[in-house]
């Protein structure tokens, strides 16, 4: 066991290593995102050339296959530099975790020939799969796609025609439209634009129940490796909370660099430092910051000790992780309104990294999955034996 969490800490610290050496180029490109709304062309090229995409690719096609804290702590150094980008390599890495689940032909087909494939993954079931011989037609509009404009290939979900329930959908980008309607305040350079499928034909080996895409049926298969029995959607909470609360981290790193040299308008201090005020408010911040970190290190290390055990995690389990999610995102948000309190004015220029980090955590915070008052109703409602809120944990 020993000799496992060596291996897997050796992997997580050259991991880290590489994003520290891309870290300029994607700080670099920062502002060209924000204005341009999507990823410049060298920020991919970083992604691609790193690997940071394929931390949960399966290895038998070239990946990586880390575990859910290895890609946490990844994707909390990405925000140092680039928020956008942190937040696009965790939907490829959760995308590419859910492409696990269809069977062998279709893995082969999106994996075989381009182990470096990058997939989105909407599922807001916004189309409709109509039966067809050998498959389904496939049409409709899915907003909210993280990535799409530097994908391979997208899983969307849809409502089978004539009742047959809701399936996930595994589509190439380029038998899909995509149409620009991202134009937010923050995480601009997502590009989380709206795909659109006009009567695509899809083979049926791309097409499985939502149940068995989202489904926990693998906890306990050991055929299968550690990161394949993981709950995918607590896993997937788990990673994108890791953007804002990387966000976090970046933001207080900032103030606290620029303390020395900033007074405290319109007292007489002339170093931020001299205040005591200011100290006892930087100490009461990087707390809240410290907390989030801690319930984020809760979350994954369950998740990765049960997938490594191979024991399914009781529903009572799962919900307070989607707890301590929505806790640790708030926390942030939170902090950061504090850090530019402290920070003064200067904070909102455009040329003040703290306002990008303030507007990309802010609106990653809202995504669905980080939604703090239902992660407290499910946390809460476990207590009682309360249903679960969600369809899915």
């Amino acid at each position: 066991m020993t000799d496992v969490r060596t291996r897997v800490e050796d992997v997580r610290v050259e991991l880290l290593a590489r994003v520290h050496e891309i870290g300029p180029v994607l700080a670099g490109g920062v502002e060209q995102g924000d204005r341009e709304r999507r990823l410049p062309d060298a920020s991919v090229r970083a992604i691609d050339e790193s690997r940071v995409s394929r931390l949960w690719t399966a290895r038998e096609f070239g990946g990586l296959e880390t575990d859910v804290r290895t890609l946490s702590e990844v994707t909390k150094a990405l925000s140092h530099y680039c928020p956008s980008t942190s937040w696009v390599v965790n939907n490829i890495n959760g995308s590419n975790l859910l492409a696990f689940r269809f069977p062998r032909e279709a893995r082969d087909e999106v994996f075989g020939d381009n182990p470096g494939a990058k997939l989105a993954s909407v599922f807001v079931a916004a189309g409709t799969a109509e039966p067809a011989p050998g498959g389904y037609r496939l049409t409709g509009r899915w907003p909210y796609a993280s990535g799409i404009l530097h994908d391979d290939w997208a899983i969307l979900s849809a409502k089978v025609t004539g009742g047959g329930g809701a399936v996930s959908v595994l589509v190439p980008v380029a038998d899909l439209a995509v149409e620009d309607t991202w134009a937010t305040v923050g995480m601009r350079a997502t590009g989380s634009h709206t795909v659109v499928a006009h009567d695509v034909a899809v083979p049926a080996h791309r097409v499985i129940p939502v149940e068995a895409q989202l489904g926990r049926q693998n906890a306990t298969d050991l055929t299968l490796p550690p990161l394949f029995r993981s709950p995918a959607v607590a896993a997937m909470a788990v990673i994108c909370a890791s953007v804002v609360i990387g966000i976090g981290q970046a933001a207080r790193a900032v103030v606290v660099d620029r303390a020395p040299s900033r007074g405290v308008a319109p007292t007489r201090y002339t170093s931020q430092p001299d205040s005591r005020a200011f100290v006892a408010a930087l100490g009461g911040t990087a707390l809240a910051i410290d907390g989030a970190e801690l319930h984020l290190n809760r979350a994954a290390d369950v998740i990765d000790g049960a997938a490594a055990a191979g024991v399914a995690l009781p529903e009572a389990e799962l919900r307070r992780i989607r707890g301590d999610v929505g806790q640790a995102v708030n926390l942030t948000t939170v902090a950061l309104d504090e850090l530019m309190w402290a920070h003064g004015a200067a904070a909102f220029a455009e040329s003040n990294p703290l306002q990008q980090f303030w507007r990309d955590a802010n609106t990653a915070a809202r995504h669905a999955m980080l939604n703090v008052h239902v992660g407290r109703e499910l946390y809460g409602g476990s207590f009682f034996g309360l249903d679960p809120i969600v369809p899915s944990l």
